[in-house]
């Protein structure tokens, strides 16, 4: 058997793939994959560590670590805000995420807090001080072999295309991205507008105290422009999502039981 550490989000453009880089680069990994990959779509040798990652995976992941128990996980939570003001380097011209599926995969991991194999990441924690998040991530999962610290990921790091198109180059781990979502208001009152207010979220999550931070929006104009991932999931396409779901668990456990 092997040991599979899989990253899983509150959403794309929360972190996770510099997180993944920092982590092959930091750390003994014997397998990965360029960029990202769905849990059930990988392999390894008997003995070794594998590391993947793919932000909306999450959804899939509780019934994984229940039936397999050399399956790992690390969640990568971030403000909500900062993520649905977001944009890829694919396209630029659109913003990625939305509220509605930060509140779902946010949803699907509550479920897990507590778990022996589940570890929450802060991304803001992650981007302020790496070297304490990978201390964090190395206590957690001790069958980890340090290799660098995450302070110096960039000077060692070897970074694919596809990864280096998602994080628009590689630098040093800095929170040069927390709080960007000031920078964004009429997004942030547009998503609000269409999903309703975020200050339950952010208190639960420890991102705000109050509701006061909402004060900043009072006199913006709201902005409707799209998002990559569509606003509303309809009835179909949760049955498919359902379904789809099952298909890859089900998969999953096949490879495993034939490793």
């Amino acid at each position: 058997m092997f040991k599979h550490l899989h990253i899983v989000a509150c959403s794309p453009r929360s972190g996770t793939t510099l997180l993944h880089e920092a982590m092959v680069t930091c750390f003994r990994i014997d397998k990965h994959y360029d960029h990202e990959v769905r849990f059930n779509l990988v392999s390894a040798e008997d003995g070794q560590i594998l590391l993947t990652k793919r932000p909306k995976d999450t959804m899939y992941v509780r019934a994984v670590l229940e039936s397999d128990p050399e399956f790992y996980v690390i969640y990568m939570i971030r403000d909500p805000r900062d993520v649905i003001v977001s944009r890829h380097g694919k396209n630029k011209s659109i913003y990625y995420s939305n509220i509605r599926l930060w509140r779902q995969m946010h949803g699907y991991a509550r479920r897990l807090y507590g778990h022996e194999r589940f570890l929450e990441v802060r991304y803001e924690d992650f981007v302020r001080d790496p070297d304490a998040t990978q201390q964090r991530i190395a206590e957690k999962f001790p069958w980890l072999e340090k290799n660098h610290a995450f302070s110096e990921y960039h000077e060692y790091a070897s970074v694919s295309e596809k990864s280096i198109t998602a994080m628009h180059s590689v630098r040093p781990i800095a929170p040069t991205s927390v709080g960007v979502w000031t920078q964004h208001p009429e997004r942030i009152k547009g998503q609000q507008e269409i999903h309703g207010s975020l200050t339950p979220d952010l208190i639960e999550c420890g991102y705000e105290a109050t509701a006061d931070w909402e004060q900043v929006l009072e006199s913006v104009t709201p902005d409707f422009s799209r998002s990559r991932y569509p606003e509303k999931l309809y009835f179909w396409s949760r049955i498919s999502q359902h379904i789809n779901a099952l298909r890859k668990i089900a998969m999953y456990r096949r490879l495993r039981r034939s490793a």
